[in-house]
């Protein structure tokens, strides 16, 4: 895990220094790295160091996520998301892995990849079946017949 921190603090294309605000919006092809504000979407193709002293207010989407700082506003990782102890999101998160730290804060709802999908499923109403109670059935058919337990 040190290793791939390593990595990808030392492959980070753009940095944005700790006293530097942007206000407006931030894409690039290549990793980024945020030490100060940003007020408005960041967006990467590939990685997003979010450190221990940025605040982004906006929504934020690159393939790998690490949050030290603040975002408020949805987080879109591709493969994965880690919150770090001192991260703190509010905002929903969407991410194929998503690890967060004893510490971290995180407020909001978090959904993953095939978690939609799952969802959007259960929400279908289900097919009913009709089954015809007739008089002489029993107490216990007829609770059965309607989806009740029934004591035997």
């Amino acid at each position: 895990m040190a290793q791939e921190k390593e990595f990808m603090e030392n492959n980070v294309d753009t940095i944005i220094g700790i006293n530097v605000t942007i206000k407006g919006n931030l894409y690039n092809k290549g990793s980024i790295q945020v030490n100060g504000s940003v007020d408005g979407e960041v967006k990467s193709d590939e990685n997003l160091i979010i450190g221990e002293t940025a605040q982004i207010k906006g929504p934020v989407v690159a393939r790998v996520i690490e949050v030290s700082g603040e975002v408020k506003g949805l987080v879109e990782a591709i493969d994965k998301l880690e919150i770090q102890p001192t991260g703190r999101i509010y905002g929903d998160i969407n991410a194929k892995t998503l690890i967060i730290k004893e510490g971290a804060t995180f407020v909001g709802k978090s959904i993953m990849p095939g978690e939609a999908k799952a969802m959007a499923e259960a929400a279908k109403p289900k097919e009913e079946t009709k089954q015809e109670i007739k008089a002489e059935d029993s107490i216990e058919q007829i609770a059965d017949k309607m989806g009740f337990f029934s004591k035997k």
